[in-house]
């Protein structure tokens, strides 16, 4: 094991800002900083950031991070981590050609039905939508021709960045994996399809492996030259890994403004509704990203009025132990994700009653939130995947000790919790503290630098009322697909994917 003056830097772009870490190999963060991003929208439906900015960003947050690493340390590694859905697009001498769409721009609407007549899909959540890379490329080629002609090289957010870093152009093996579920690929696709899919093909590393070392840069980046910069992964990858998820058995879930959960199984698997990755070198993850979260919770509190502030009324209601005739909530308000990828389903209060309070319907709004989380699990399980022994929880949602015991009571898992609030940074030095041959692979290297700092444990006594809770969620969810299936205005607009 290296010594205490050793450091791995990490670097998380987020969609409001970019959080740089010096981390310690044990795990243990040393220096932390964070510079602001903003994202433009210059028409309803567009959103869009110049990636010039996230490097500006990087040169800020990571100088600041390098400044506080004494010159007698020394920095081992560098690996990156970030959001996706979002594609940078370089001409063949590597300069950015435009803005690079975010995750959740949908302009290319009219293009996703375009590319999805040729490229059907059972699974609706491998269905190309305005949100899938190749309708955003196809926008680019039916609305930019000049720029499209120009382009030589189709990267995310973090694999650009790394570009920058090293000179090299090259994605991960997790981020990509989603397109898998293109192959094999009809014969007789259009030339610009095949060019699109073409551009979708980059080299490309597991996020543990080695890309490439970083370039002469201006100071303090010169004291990284030579430094080995490891692949990395896309965000969700890294949080999860970060908070200790890398075996078959666990499953996970990222408690944000929305949430996104998923399952670690053996042996890769194809569920509908669900998302299918490759993980590390003995898992796979099957599960995806949820539009139900900590938002819904804000939206309760403000339209309820609940006494005291957010953090205070979450945890003083999600202490109350569950009761059958609490109403059940269907956390649909701004559509769903997984498993159902419906923009037109909307959400719902069931059971409602007169003595129903403005506490009730927070505390049903987070059993709703879990309940989303059991849906997907429960259908990663019942499509093969082994059955969960634990949940790994981190994000902003996992601070509140409440909704912990909420989730691992409804899940009938114990849920366990980081210490370390960040942990997408805690994942990319993972990754690179296998690449350097610190550990020999992601499980040992996340036993030793993932600290667990409270584990909640599912009460039996509650486990015949939540899953008489469960059938109910079920049975709401079931109506509300009924009625946005009775009310939706066209074909396209039902089977659209929520931002």
């Amino acid at each position: 094991m290296s010594g205490a003056n050793e450091f791995i830097l990490t670097i998380d772009v987020g969609a409001g800002s970019l959080r740089a870490g010096a981390l310690r190999p044990d795990g243990s963060l040393f220096a932390a900083a964070t510079a602001p991003l903003a994202i433009d929208e210059p028409q309803p439906g567009w959103a869009e950031i110049d990636p010039e900015k996230w490097w500006a960003a990087l040169l800020a947050a990571g100088g600041r991070v390098l400044r506080k690493v004494p010159r007698s340390g020394a920095i081992l590694g560098v690996c990156l981590t970030g959001l996706t859905r979002a594609q940078v697009l370089l001409d063949r001498e590597g300069k950015v050609l435009g803005p690079a769409m975010q995750f959740r721009d949908h302009r290319a609407e009219a293009e996703a039905r375009e590319v999805a007549r040729h490229l059907p899909a059972d699974n609706p959540a491998e269905a190309i939508t305005p949100f899938h890379p190749l309708a955003r490329l196809a926008w680019v080629a039916r609305r930019q021709p000049g720029m499209f002609a120009e382009l030589a090289t189709v990267l995310e957010p973090k694999d650009f960045l790394n570009h920058r870093l090293t000179g090299l152009a090259a994605g991960d093996s997790v981020t990509y994996s989603r397109l898998d579920a293109l192959e094999p690929l009809p014969r007789g696709l259009p030339a610009w399809i095949e060019r699109c899919l073409d551009l979708l093909r980059p080299r490309l590393h597991a996020p543990w492996e080695r890309l490439g070392t970083v370039i002469r840069l201006d100071p303090p980046f010169d004291r990284l030259e030579g430094v080995p910069v490891f692949a990395g992964s896309m965000d969700s990858w890294a949080t999860a890994v970060g908070s200790g998820a890398v075996r078959p058995g666990q499953a996970y879930d990222i408690a944000g403004t929305s949430e996104v959960v998923g399952l670690l199984t053996r042996r890769r698997l194809s569920v509908p509704g669900l998302v299918s990755l490759r993980w590390s070198e003995s898992a796979h993850q099957i599960g995806g990203p949820t539009q139900a979260g900590a938002d819904c919770a804000l939206w309760c509190h403000s339209a309820f009025r609940l006494r005291g502030r957010m953090a205070q009324a979450v945890e003083r209601v999600g202490k109350r132990l569950p009761a059958a005739d609490r109403p059940v909530f269907l956390p649909y308000l701004a559509g769903e994700r997984t498993p159902v990828w419906r923009s037109d389903v909307r959400g719902a209060f069931h059971n409602l009653g007169r003595a129903t309070g403005p506490d009730d319907f927070l505390w049903s709004v987070m059993e709703g939130v879990a309940m989303a989380a059991r849906d997907i699990l429960d259908r990663a399980t019942t499509g093969g995947g082994e059955a969960p022994d634990e949940l790994r929880v981190s994000g902003g949602g996992a601070r509140s000790d409440a909704w912990c015991q909420m989730k691992a009571d409804v899940l009938g898992l114990p849920v366990l919790r980081s210490t370390e609030q960040e942990t997408g940074v805690v994942g990319a030095a993972i990754a690179a503290a296998v690449g350097l041959r610190l550990y020999p692979d992601l499980t040992a290297a996340a036993q030793a630098m993932v600290r667990t700092g409270r584990r909640f444990e599912p009460r039996s006594s509650l486990a015949a009322l939540y899953a008489e809770r469960a059938a109910l969620y079920r049975r709401a969810k079931e109506a509300a697909l009924a009625l946005a299936d009775a009310g939706s205005a066209t074909p396209a607009k039902a089977s659209t994917a929520a931002a």
